[in-house]
């Protein structure tokens, strides 16, 4: 297995993951009332926005090139980092 696809296969998982988290952010949007309730959606349809555009790059990098996909990852992980940050700071914050 090469480097790309390892690489791809992680960040597939861990947006599997999140999607998971993503679930358990709405259920407990779902289960809040008032200004708790409106942040928690708020947070959720950011974190939608930022795993949607992360979802986009990766399939740029699947369909790329063995010589251009190295460019794209560096864009890919600053994309990643900030994704990630958003869940953890979601997570840290409702649960």
């Amino acid at each position: 297995m090469s480097n790309r696809d390892k690489y791809i296969d992680k960040l597939t998982e861990k947006l599997k993951e999140w999607d998971a988290e993503l679930d358990k952010l709405e259920a407990k949007a779902d289960q809040s009332k008032g200004e708790v309730e409106d942040d928690i959606k708020k947070q959720i349809n950011e974190l939608k926005k930022k795993r949607k555009e992360v979802s986009k790059q990766l399939d740029s990098v699947k369909d790329a090139s063995d010589d251009a996909w190295e460019d794209l990852k560096d864009g890919l992980d600053e994309s990643w980092d900030a994704l990630s940050s958003a869940f953890e700071k979601a997570k840290s914050r409702f649960n």
